[in-house]
Protein backbone atom coordinates (compact mmCIF):
# COMPACT_ATOMS: atom_id res chain seq x y z
CA UNK A 1 0.00 0.00 0.00
CA UNK A 2 1.56 3.22 -0.94
CA UNK A 3 -1.39 5.32 -0.79
CA UNK A 4 -1.02 8.91 0.58
CA UNK A 5 -3.64 11.10 2.93
CA UNK A 6 -3.59 15.06 2.41
CA UNK A 7 -5.78 17.55 4.77
CA UNK A 8 -8.92 18.81 3.68
CA UNK A 9 -8.05 22.51 1.82
CA UNK A 10 -9.87 25.04 -0.35
CA UNK A 11 -6.96 23.44 -3.05
CA UNK A 12 -8.79 20.04 -2.92
CA UNK A 13 -11.91 21.04 -1.99
CA UNK A 14 -13.55 20.07 -5.35
CA UNK A 15 -11.62 16.97 -5.31
CA UNK A 16 -13.66 15.86 -2.22
CA UNK A 17 -17.06 16.63 -3.55
CA UNK A 18 -16.07 14.70 -6.94
CA UNK A 19 -15.00 11.83 -5.22
CA UNK A 20 -18.84 11.98 -3.16
CA UNK A 21 -20.42 13.00 -5.98
CA UNK A 22 -19.26 10.19 -8.35
CA UNK A 23 -20.07 6.98 -5.69
CA UNK A 24 -22.09 4.63 -5.97
CA UNK A 25 -24.96 4.56 -3.15
CA UNK A 26 -27.22 2.38 -4.26
CA UNK A 27 -26.49 0.53 -0.93
CA UNK A 28 -27.49 3.73 1.33
CA UNK A 29 -28.85 6.28 -1.48
CA UNK A 30 -29.60 8.81 1.44
CA UNK A 31 -25.57 9.09 1.76
CA UNK A 32 -25.51 10.26 -1.61
CA UNK A 33 -26.57 14.14 -1.45
CA UNK A 34 -24.77 14.03 2.12
CA UNK A 35 -21.16 15.68 1.08
CA UNK A 36 -20.70 14.87 5.01
CA UNK A 37 -22.88 17.77 5.75
CA UNK A 38 -24.96 15.91 8.47
CA UNK A 39 -23.01 16.31 11.66
CA UNK A 40 -22.53 19.94 10.78
CA UNK A 41 -25.70 20.67 11.28
CA UNK A 42 -28.34 20.74 13.76
CA UNK A 43 -31.71 21.28 11.52
CA UNK A 44 -34.40 18.63 12.67
CA UNK A 45 -34.01 15.43 10.55
CA UNK A 46 -37.29 16.68 8.31
CA UNK A 47 -35.35 19.24 7.19
CA UNK A 48 -32.08 17.62 6.64
CA UNK A 49 -33.94 14.94 4.34
CA UNK A 50 -35.63 17.86 2.44
CA UNK A 51 -31.91 19.51 1.77
CA UNK A 52 -30.48 18.79 -1.79
CA UNK A 53 -27.64 17.30 -2.37
CA UNK A 54 -26.90 20.57 -4.29
CA UNK A 55 -27.46 22.80 -1.17
CA UNK A 56 -25.30 20.26 0.48
CA UNK A 57 -22.11 20.02 -1.65
CA UNK A 58 -22.65 24.30 -2.08
CA UNK A 59 -22.52 24.18 1.47
CA UNK A 60 -19.50 22.08 1.47
CA UNK A 61 -17.18 23.88 -0.92
CA UNK A 62 -17.69 27.19 1.35
CA UNK A 63 -16.76 25.88 4.07
CA UNK A 64 -14.23 24.14 3.26
CA UNK A 65 -13.45 27.33 1.83
CA UNK A 66 -13.34 29.11 5.15
CA UNK A 67 -11.71 26.47 7.10
CA UNK A 68 -14.17 25.35 8.98
CA UNK A 69 -14.35 21.93 7.24
CA UNK A 70 -11.97 19.84 8.00
CA UNK A 71 -11.28 15.84 7.24
CA UNK A 72 -8.62 13.99 5.43
CA UNK A 73 -7.91 12.73 1.65
CA UNK A 74 -6.60 9.40 0.72
CA UNK A 75 -5.03 9.35 -3.14
CA UNK A 76 -3.21 6.41 -4.91
CA UNK A 77 -1.83 8.55 -7.44
CA UNK A 78 -3.64 11.57 -8.19
CA UNK A 79 -6.55 9.38 -7.44
CA UNK A 80 -8.78 10.10 -4.72
CA UNK A 81 -9.45 6.99 -2.91
CA UNK A 82 -10.95 7.69 0.67
CA UNK A 83 -12.54 10.27 3.13
CA UNK A 84 -12.19 10.77 6.67
CA UNK A 85 -14.23 13.57 8.22
CA UNK A 86 -12.69 15.01 11.16
CA UNK A 87 -12.78 17.89 13.00
CA UNK A 88 -13.02 19.67 16.56
CA UNK A 89 -15.92 18.44 18.24
CA UNK A 90 -17.42 21.75 18.77
CA UNK A 91 -17.82 21.88 14.95
CA UNK A 92 -20.25 19.49 14.83
CA UNK A 93 -23.59 20.91 16.36
CA UNK A 94 -25.35 17.44 16.09
CA UNK A 95 -22.83 15.67 18.38
CA UNK A 96 -21.22 18.41 20.64
CA UNK A 97 -24.41 18.61 22.84
CA UNK A 98 -24.77 14.98 23.72
CA UNK A 99 -20.49 14.81 24.43
CA UNK A 100 -20.29 17.61 26.92
CA UNK A 101 -19.94 14.89 29.96
CA UNK A 102 -17.89 12.68 27.79
CA UNK A 103 -14.77 15.26 27.01
CA UNK A 104 -15.04 17.45 30.43
CA UNK A 105 -14.28 20.67 28.69
CA UNK A 106 -11.03 19.81 26.97
CA UNK A 107 -10.43 20.52 23.58
CA UNK A 108 -11.63 17.45 21.63
CA UNK A 109 -11.60 16.66 18.25
CA UNK A 110 -13.86 13.88 16.24
CA UNK A 111 -13.25 11.32 13.79
CA UNK A 112 -17.08 10.78 12.22
CA UNK A 113 -17.19 9.31 8.64
CA UNK A 114 -15.05 7.36 6.50
CA UNK A 115 -15.78 6.61 2.44
CA UNK A 116 -13.68 4.65 0.78
CA UNK A 117 -13.99 3.93 -2.85
CA UNK A 118 -15.36 0.25 -3.70
CA UNK A 119 -12.27 -1.08 -5.30
CA UNK A 120 -9.62 0.46 -2.23
CA UNK A 121 -12.14 -1.40 1.03
CA UNK A 122 -11.14 -3.90 3.41
CA UNK A 123 -6.91 -2.47 2.18
CA UNK A 124 -6.49 -0.53 4.82
CA UNK A 125 -7.22 2.82 3.82
CA UNK A 126 -9.61 4.32 6.71
CA UNK A 127 -6.83 2.60 9.09
CA UNK A 128 -4.34 4.89 7.00
CA UNK A 129 -7.06 8.06 7.20
CA UNK A 130 -7.43 7.51 11.48
CA UNK A 131 -3.29 6.81 11.93
CA UNK A 132 -2.60 10.42 10.43
CA UNK A 133 -5.59 11.70 11.97
CA UNK A 134 -4.35 10.73 15.14
CA UNK A 135 -1.15 12.47 14.73
CA UNK A 136 -2.54 15.17 12.90
CA UNK A 137 -4.76 15.96 16.36
CA UNK A 138 -1.57 15.24 18.74
CA UNK A 139 0.22 17.89 16.64
CA UNK A 140 -2.57 20.73 16.61
CA UNK A 141 -2.50 20.27 20.28
CA UNK A 142 -5.30 18.71 20.95
CA UNK A 143 -6.22 16.77 24.46
CA UNK A 144 -8.72 13.97 23.31
CA UNK A 145 -9.83 11.91 20.11
CA UNK A 146 -13.47 10.47 19.68
CA UNK A 147 -15.31 8.40 17.54
CA UNK A 148 -18.55 6.74 17.41
CA UNK A 149 -18.30 3.54 15.26
CA UNK A 150 -21.75 1.31 14.76
CA UNK A 151 -21.60 -2.15 16.23
CA UNK A 152 -24.73 -3.51 14.13
CA UNK A 153 -25.45 -6.46 11.87
CA UNK A 154 -25.19 -4.72 8.22
CA UNK A 155 -22.89 -5.27 5.86
CA UNK A 156 -19.74 -3.59 6.16
CA UNK A 157 -19.98 -0.99 3.47
CA UNK A 158 -22.82 0.77 6.02
CA UNK A 159 -20.22 0.97 8.93
CA UNK A 160 -19.58 4.26 7.99
CA UNK A 161 -17.95 6.04 11.34
CA UNK A 162 -15.03 3.03 11.03
CA UNK A 163 -14.60 -0.03 13.21
CA UNK A 164 -13.77 -0.52 16.70
CA UNK A 165 -11.04 -2.76 15.90
CA UNK A 166 -9.31 0.16 14.02
CA UNK A 167 -10.50 1.77 16.53
CA UNK A 168 -8.61 -0.32 19.58
CA UNK A 169 -5.72 -0.92 16.98
CA UNK A 170 -4.95 3.14 17.59
CA UNK A 171 -5.02 3.11 21.70
CA UNK A 172 -8.63 4.36 21.47
CA UNK A 173 -10.42 3.04 24.89
CA UNK A 174 -14.23 2.03 25.21
CA UNK A 175 -16.00 4.50 27.20
CA UNK A 176 -19.65 4.17 26.72
CA UNK A 177 -22.46 2.67 24.40
CA UNK A 178 -25.80 3.33 23.49
CA UNK A 179 -27.82 1.26 21.29
CA UNK A 180 -25.53 0.13 18.44
CA UNK A 181 -22.96 2.79 19.04
CA UNK A 182 -19.66 2.92 21.09
CA UNK A 183 -17.67 6.16 22.39
CA UNK A 184 -14.03 5.41 22.01
CA UNK A 185 -11.34 8.11 22.98
CA UNK A 186 -8.21 8.61 22.69
CA UNK A 187 -6.04 10.34 25.35
CA UNK A 188 -3.64 12.57 23.09
CA UNK A 189 -2.04 14.15 26.05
Amino acid sequence: MNYIVKPLDSGNGEIFTDFLGNLDFSLTPHWATCFCRFYYSDCSIEEWAAKSGEANKAEALEDIRSGNMKGYLAFDGDKCIGWCSANDIARFPRLSEDVGHLIEGKRTGCTICYVIHPEYRRQGVARLLLQYAVEDFKQKGFDHLLAFPVVADTPAETHYRGSVNMYLENGFKEIGDQDNVKAMLLELK
